[in-house]
């Protein structure tokens, strides 16, 4: 269950963010999960690599532990991969309901899930999802963003610039993006996590 409170759609801070980060009307990708084998990083990059080969203008912020200038393997990737420029790395942060409403969409590269919380919480801001095929990542989905195998970095790059050609219909993504809030609105809320536990044991106990 998700605090729809806490995650929700907040245009102020989107606006202070990205003109933070000096980003501002830049097509924002981004990642929230520690750097880990699991969360499969590489796999963004090499997608982001084969955006930037296709002249596709964007910028990418990773959040996380260890997602900082520290992490030799990491920066070693941006630099191989000509990402420097584009990719900006913001380490482990307090403030992810308003790192999910500065994005435009939210990726979840990983190779292994289980419940990916990050996925919803980024929909609960209004921020679209494009998602590995991996753990309950397409459950939380549903129909409202897209869902790719996971260790292909082409089917992840080809997801992320429908993504980039959806957002040109304003009005067409506007309501997507009200579908993902809904989505978890309707499906994963505090109140709908308690009354399933509220009938799960009514059912027991009428067992």
């Amino acid at each position: 269950g998700y605090d729809l409170v806490r995650f929700c759609v907040d245009e102020d801070a989107r606006v202070r963010l990205r003109t933070e980060w000096n980003i501002d009307s830049c097509w924002l990708i981004g990642m929230v999960g520690r750097f880990d084998p699991q969360k499969n990083h590489k796999n963004l990059l090499d997608a982001l690599a084969m955006i930037k080969s296709r002249g596709v203008g964007f910028h990418c912020v990773l959040v996380g532990r260890d997602l900082d200038q520290r992490n030799t393997q990491l920066m070693a990737w941006l630099v191989e991969l000509n990402l420097t420029n584009e990719v900006k790395l913001l380490g482990q942060r307090t403030d992810i309901p308003d790192v999910m409403n500065a994005l435009d969409v939210h990726v979840l590269s990983s190779s292994s899930e289980a419940f990916p919380n990050v996925v919803a919480e980024a929909m609960a801001c209004g921020t679209q999802a494009v998602v590995t095929d991996v753990g309950d990542a397409a459950v939380i989905v549903g129909e409202t963003g897209w869902v790719v195998p996971p260790k292909d970095p082409e089917a992840l790059a080809d997801a992320l610039l429908q993504v980039h050609a959806a957002m040109r219909d304003m009005a067409a993504w506007q309501a997507r993006c009200t579908a993902a809030r809904q989505q978890v609105e309707t499906h994963f809320s505090l109140e709908r996590m308690i009354e399933s536990y509220h009938l799960a044991w009514k059912d027991q106990a009428a067992e």
